[in-house]
């Protein structure tokens, strides 16, 4: 996937063109990765849970840790 900061500078080349049809189809290249990025984090989240869940080795959850 196209880095997000190369993206906003093509989002910003395609506004001072005032090229509608790429500055669309930048919009949508962005939207896309920002959707992946927020369902790679929730995945993420979720195993996070998992870990502060589950029993360490010394008996102890995690969350009673903190």
């Amino acid at each position: 996937m196209a880095d997000i900061d190369a993206l906003y500078c093509s989002l910003l080349a395609a506004d001072e063109a005032r090229d509608a049809p790429a500055l669309a189809a930048v919009a949508w290249q962005m939207y896309g990765q920002l959707a992946t990025t927020a369902a790679d984090l929730g995945a993420l989240r979720a195993r996070f849970r998992v870990y502060a869940a589950a029993p360490q080795a010394s008996g102890m959850r995690w969350s009673a840790l903190r």
